[in-house]
């Protein structure tokens, strides 16, 4: 007879799918090659809006871009972090939003690995100065 996993249980439990960890709002990959940004200030991120049952395949994909060292780092939204939301975002970042050619450097991989639909960039900095809204992106590709 299966036993049945309590709720307190399945919140404590963290899971590799982020569709289904409610452990903790994102998950993160890092490339080999990845050094902490000189200044967070520079940093962007495209981000990539995704359904709860798309997540898994889409952020694999990304991870497999990273570990090749196709692109420098992201961080997906979790199942927790998604509550309530319409589904999961996945960003992927740059080091510097100032350098154009490595920002669509970046789009071009994420075009390669199937995200075909627009995507927006978003500088750091907008985000903590809490820009949201039509205004937001800093680009748009």
């Amino acid at each position: 007879m299966k036993k049945e996993i309590g709720l307190e249980e399945r919140l404590l439990k963290k899971s590799d799918k982020p569709s289904e960890d409610l452990s903790c709002s994102w998950h993160y990959k890092k490339s080999p090659s990845y050094d902490p940004f000189r200044s967070v200030a520079a940093a962007g991120k495209w981000c990539i809006f995704v359904s709860p049952a798309d997540v898994d395949e889409e952020w694999n994909k990304i991870c497999y871009a990273i570990g090749n060292g196709q692109l420098l780092c992201a961080k997906v939204s979790t199942a927790l972090r998604s509550m309530g939301r319409d589904g999961h975002v996945i960003c992927v970042y740059t080091p510097d939003w100032a350098d154009t050619q490595d920002v669509i450097r970046a789009r071009e991989v994420l075009r390669e690995l199937g995200f075909l639909d627009e995507l927006g960039y978003k500088r750091d900095i907008d985000t903590r100065s809490g820009k949201y809204g039509p205004d937001e992106w800093h680009l748009r590709a």
